[in-house]
């Protein structure tokens, strides 16, 4: 499923390029576009000088800037869009998104994973994993600890942190043991910063 997925993906993404081949409309080159605006500059000076805003030498001198950039762009050379051309274009349109699609193909690319979602979910799952472990041990170290001493205070800012990233936010609880450690730490406890920056951040989620 997720192969057919990403195969419309990048049919997707090709589709502009694919329409721009089939489209009857011809595309303006920079000559023409140039000519234009070159054209269109003649005319707003004439404009300008019917309506005062410019003098008689002023508008010899501009006139003959944009006549001399018009002769200009009038002898450029265009590319042109021959058969090799349309033939590349098929070939970039047809060979991305196949390319795309054959890399996630088993045993396409050697020592590439054929599927990189499912090995970022397994290790995500083997974190989690170890991460309970630690959350676990901590609760038992912190069950024999006095809770006024410095020791649990450490204990339950890690233990916060920890339930803070397994949750993916500051739950309730965590924010209980990071005010609890807080309470407790010395005013050059390591972990102090910890206590002070979580509460923050717990309050300002709190107010949004």
């Amino acid at each position: 499923m997720i192969f057919l997925m990403m195969l419309g993906l990048a049919l997707v993404l090709m589709l502009p390029l694919a329409v721009m081949f089939v489209s009857p409309r011809r595309t303006q080159g920079r000559r023409e576009v140039a000519l234009a605006l070159h054209k269109a500059q003649l005319v707003e000076l004439a404009r300008d000088l019917a309506d005062g805003r410019i003098g008689e030498a002023e508008y010899a001198a501009a006139k003959l800037e944009v006549e001399r950039r018009l002769l200009t762009a009038d002898g450029s050379v265009e590319p042109v869009w021959n058969g090799n051309a349309k033939l590349l274009l098929i070939a970039t349109v047809v060979a991305v998104p196949v390319a795309a699609f054959a890399l996630y193909l088993p045993g396409s690319t050697p020592g590439v994973p054929s599927e990189p979602h499912t090995q970022w979910l397994a290790k995500e799952q083997a974190a989690q994993a170890k991460l309970a472990v630690f959350v676990t041990e901590l609760r038992a170290r912190l069950a024999a600890e006095d809770p006024n001493s410095a020791d649990a205070s450490q204990g339950e800012a890690y233990l916060g942190e920890a339930l803070a990233e397994q949750a993916g936010e500051i739950t309730p609880e965590a924010l209980g043991y990071f005010k609890q450690s807080l309470a407790n730490a010395p005013q050059n406890a390591s972990w102090r910063p910890l206590d002070v920056q979580r509460i923050g951040e717990a309050a300002q989620a709190a107010s949004q």
